[in-house]
């Protein structure tokens, strides 16, 4: 008796913004998630969020691109940038910093989350740190904002965007 192969079957659910079908995998979860709770939860305008910002990358002749999952842009200014992904928040921070270094080409963006669904990092792009563990940590717009009021926007120094651009490179395809 032949065995029979089924196509896999692929589930989709409704994007939080968009409202468009996505696949439903991990990192999808997890950016529905983020987008669902910035809105009801932390008072985000849903036009403030841009999905899947990309972020060329070539190194040693091999092309990628990069993504950044949900960017918040206040009055034109992306000021936070959030990733998602299974596994450990701690491991994926530096891609995450990586990423907010390199989105603008005309600044460093000043914060940055790296999420799982049960946990995240609210990290300070600028000093490059980690500041607190948790999703209650991921700021309300208007915490946001007065954390960015007296933020100057200055480029990346040009000496360092090789750097960040192995560094985003290394945990975007080998974890």
């Amino acid at each position: 008796m032949a065995e029979t192969c089924n196509p896999p079957v692929f589930v989709k659910i409704p994007c939080y913004v968009t409202g468009r079908l996505v696949l439903d995998t991990d990192r999808e979860r997890i950016r529905q998630k983020l987008a669902r709770f910035l809105v009801e939860e932390r008072n985000y305008l849903l036009s403030e969020l841009i999905l899947d910002r990309e972020i060329d990358l070539e190194v040693m002749g091999e092309r990628i691109k990069s993504f950044v999952d949900i960017s918040v842009v206040i009055n034109g200014r992306t000021l936070m940038i959030l990733r998602g992904g299974p596994g450990s928040v701690v491991s994926r921070e530096t891609g995450t910093l990586a990423a907010a270094r390199l989105l603008e080409p005309d600044y460093i963006i000043p914060w940055a989350v790296q999420a799982n669904l049960f946990d995240c990092a609210f990290m300070d792009v600028l000093h490059k740190k980690a500041l607190a563990y948790g999703w209650e940590h991921i700021p309300f717009r208007h915490k946001l904002l007065e954390l960015t009021r007296d933020w100057v926007p200055a480029p990346l120094p040009a000496n360092k965007i090789h750097l960040e651009r192995q560094l985003l490179y290394s945990y975007d395809t080998h974890g």
